[in-house]
């Protein structure tokens, strides 16, 4: 029986151990039409998930992550910084170096749009737009939750990684993808393992009228 819309919400997790097995080119494709339903700004549609499937690029990819760690452990040491910052640094590493072992990994990111307000600074109408990625940050956030909300209704876990861009900010020119904006990776396989049910705020903490 297929799961509702809302168990597939309260049942998805990140997911960081996967099995061996690659999902099926089938399935991927079906979560990219869903990602791709998303709405955007004037119908953009400038979400990019592009599959990182050579070994080489993974290495250097992963490589690119070690040194970033350690320069940023260097810049806390000669610093004096907190040993709490330190273990956060390392904490993140760890989370992060995982999706090197999951079957499937992409790079989600934006192709360049100007938008409205762009068009309007464009025009010098206005001086500038201090929310210029904001569009851009929604459009892929929508369809993130289209691919992995679909992901988790094949029976794949997923996970979605920020931290490697704080190590590895050039991540777009390692990968050969400079005319993207790269905006986070997210890992695709086989669940092998299960999460515990994380707490969750009260709707009353998140919602209120005025």
């Amino acid at each position: 029986m297929m799961a509702s819309f809302d168990q597939l919400v309260r049942r998805r997790r990140s997911i960081r151990k996967y099995r061996p097995e690659m999902p099926p080119e089938a399935w991927i494709e079906e979560m990219i039409a869903c990602a791709s339903m998303a709405p955007s700004p004037s119908n953009s549609q400038p979400v990019r998930f592009v599959q990182i499937v050579s070994a080489p690029m993974r290495d250097a990819l992963q490589q690119a992550m070690a040194d970033g760690l350690q320069r940023l452990l260097t810049v806390w040491e000669e610093r004096g910084l907190s040993k709490r910052l330190k273990t956060r640094i390392k904490v993140y590493g760890r989370f992060a170096d995982f999706m090197f072992e999951a079957p499937a990994l992409f790079a989600v990111g934006v192709a360049p749009h100007v938008g409205f307000a762009g068009s309007l600074v464009e025009a010098e109408l206005i001086e500038k737009d201090d929310r210029s990625g904001v569009d851009m940050d929604i459009s892929t956030g929508l369809s993130l939750k289209g691919f992995i909300l679909k992901a988790q209704s094949l029976g794949l876990g997923t996970c979605i990684l920020t931290a490697p861009l704080v190590f590895v900010p050039d991540a777009g020119k390692i990968l050969g993808l400079e005319e993207i904006q790269l905006r986070c990776f997210v890992s695709v396989g086989f669940a092998d393992e299960i999460p515990p049910a994380v707490d969750r705020k009260k709707i009353s903490e998140i919602y209120w009228k005025i």
